[in-house]
């Protein structure tokens, strides 16, 4: 169990300090049985939780954005749980600064079947709501979409997780938007025409998106109060994405589909009602081009949560 623990625990610390380009969770990695480190199963009989998180994560051209994070849970029935996140993001960089109220997520989530001590089967439905059209400005100028607190679009979210015993999970998700109304004006020869590499991002006016797959594998351990979880995690992008030009006509955006290949780690410790959660990931295989400004090279997330009994 000694050699298990220190196991996970470097694979954490490698995900968290690994350096790549391209994480691009739109919310789904996040969200119900999709979520890494966590089985909705081991609290659907619970009357639920309250909880705040706060990530850190570095985008674009050294832009870093910081999300603290409400979270909450309430278990409906002996099956289901029902889960809500309100974040908070501020991003900051060599453009200007922006913050503003992120895109809430709605999920229920349901265990399909369960063999005590070996496999549990959970689905999950859901909802990113867009609460606002990406069009945020610094000094007049439109900002590109990793200063936007929101995607401007509302998505629907579905997925289906299982896990065996308590050291093997796996998941796959889907999230589709579904009314885009993204307003984002961000086009950089118009507004930087010198080209200078430092307000050079990946044009976003009136973005369009595409779905996107998820599909995660963790191998994970407990002892004592401490678990332990990690493993990749695929995303794909399924289409092309477009944007609209300054002449009014719109345009594919070529490379935006594709894969990002992350690794993430889960590490926590529970004590009574109580549970702290460090989460760190980082991708090494990437898609090339990237307009929601879902861009990461790291992220860590530290979370608190109370069990309401």
């Amino acid at each position: 169990m000694q050699l298990r623990g220190l196991f996970f625990m470097s694979s954490l610390l490698c995900a968290a300090a690994s350096y790549g380009q391209g994480c691009s969770d739109a919310g789904f990695c996040t969200a119900g049985t999709m979520q890494g480190g966590k089985a909705v199963a081991d609290s659907s009989n619970r009357p639920g939780s309250i909880g705040l998180s706060v990530t850190a994560g570095a985008g674009e051209n050294g832009t870093m954005i910081w999300v603290p994070q409400l979270e909450g849970s309430i278990g409906i029935g002996r099956r289901g749980v029902l889960e809500g996140k309100l974040p908070y993001s501020v991003a900051s960089g060599n453009l200007g600064r922006h913050a503003g109220p992120g895109d809430p997520i709605i999920t229920y989530s349901h265990i399909l079947a369960a063999h005590p001590g070996k496999l549990v089967w959970t689905a999950t439905v859901g909802l990113r709501i867009g609460i606002n059209n990406a069009n945020a400005t610094d000094g007049g100028r439109a900002l590109p979409m990793p200063y936007q607190s929101g995607l401007g679009t509302t998505d629907v979210i579905v997925g289906l997780g299982a896990k065996y015993r308590h050291w093997l999970s796996g998941a796959i998700g889907y999230q589709q938007p579904v009314w885009q109304y993204n307003d984002n004006g961000y086009l950089p020869a118009i507004l930087y025409p010198t080209n200078a590499a430092d307000t050079l991002y990946f044009a976003s006016r009136r973005l369009r998106r595409k779905g996107d797959l998820l599909a995660r594998v963790e191998v994970g351990g407990h002892w004592h109060r401490w678990a332990a979880s990690a493993g990749p995690l695929l995303i794909c992008h399924l289409g092309t994405d477009n944007i609209t030009l300054a002449d009014g006509s719109s345009t594919a955006l070529q490379g935006s589909a594709g894969a990002t290949l992350n690794l993430s780690g889960t590490l926590a410790y529970t004590t009574g009602r109580m549970k702290i959660t460090l989460i760190g990931g980082s991708p090494f295989i990437v898609r090339t081009y990237r307009p929601d400004g879902l861009t990461r090279s790291w992220v860590i997330t530290l979370r608190y949560s109370y069990n309401l009994r």
